[in-house]
């Protein structure tokens, strides 16, 4: 028997004050509710109410098991009605929020794709490389860049995230390629300015591991802002591959210290545990995924 019903017929039997005007409520039998009460408070192994030949009360226990099964009952309701609508076509207001070099380059041209299949549901992407609130500023999701703190929020994992150390090859003929990780300290540097790590820079090598701290030159919260300077001969810098994919390809940027990789981040999505998650949010999490899982379409060297 399924504990929904056993709910529906406890909180009945609760608020009317009997079981037979329970049944009536929920056009069953009082014998079906009652076995449906007392099914629930076999599953929950505690007696929910006090039942006397005249008369119907809830215990104390019943008491607080009754305020968590109506929130229970009512977003099952909403969920049940929310889905049933979404089945013709989804549609609602979904308040994003996600890093500017990320949003601008590639969420954007998702979301366009996004909006094709589901018109009806109005995306308000955000785009900041702040941390937000999600709870307090009410966002339904976001999207972040970066291994992931602890909190209350749900994550799921979209795609791994490379970080390139590159320069123009401009900027390197002029003060020459470093030949090892500690030969950054002689070089100018462009750096993330929210790096978690600091001014450290963690690469790993074939056999072994080096961490730089580097003497930034330059320093900008935005990838676009250091791949530009990158590319005008400013210095090296350390820049996510989705950001710097097309100058690769193009030249005008190349990999310095090829043999070292810098510790891989993620590219995730981020949601309150203590919300109702709407259809209309978790359709657009499955379209990130099945757009930005796996091997990311930006990191095909």
């Amino acid at each position: 028997m399924s504990r929904l019903s056993g709910m529906e017929a406890f909180i009945a039997v609760t608020e009317t004050g009997s079981f037979s005007a329970a049944g009536k409520r929920l056009g069953i039998a009082r014998a079906v509710v009652s076995k449906r009460v007392s099914a629930l408070e076999s599953t929950m192994g505690a007696r929910l109410l006090n039942r006397t030949t005249r008369r119907v009360s809830i215990t104390g226990p019943g008491t607080e098991f009754y305020e968590r099964c109506r929130v229970i009952i009512e977003e099952f309701y909403v969920a049940r009605d929310e889905l049933a609508k979404n089945q013709i076509e989804p549609e609602g207001h979904i308040k994003l929020s996600v890093p500017m070099s990320f949003g601008q380059l590639h969420l954007a041209p998702a979301l366009l794709d996004f909006m094709e299949f589901y018109p009806k549901i109005v995306v308000n992407m955000i785009l900041t490389d702040r941390f937000v609130d999600v709870i307090a500023e009410g966002y339904d999701l976001v999207v972040r860049v970066g291994n992931l703190e602890d909190s209350s929020l749900i994550s799921r994992h979209l795609a791994p995230v490379k970080r390139i150390l590159c320069a123009s090859p401009n900027y390197l003929e002029l003060m020459g390629s470093p030949d090892k990780p500690e030969d950054l300290t002689h070089h100018r540097i462009l750096h993330y300015g929210w790096h978690q790590t600091g001014t450290r820079w963690d690469l790993q090598g074939k056999n072994d591991k080096k961490s730089i701290e580097v003497e930034v030159n330059f320093s900008a919260n935005n990838g676009e802002v250091l791949a530009a300077a990158a590319k005008a001969g400013r210095g090296v810098a350390l820049i996510p591959n989705f950001v710097i994919a097309d100058e690769l390809k193009e030249g005008k940027l190349v990999r310095v210290l090829p043999d070292y990789e810098a510790t891989s981040i993620g590219l995730h999505a981020l949601w309150p545990a203590s919300k109702l998650q709407p259809t209309r949010v978790r359709i657009l999490i499955d379209f990130l995924i099945n757009r930005f899982s796996g091997r990311a379409y930006w990191d095909q060297d």
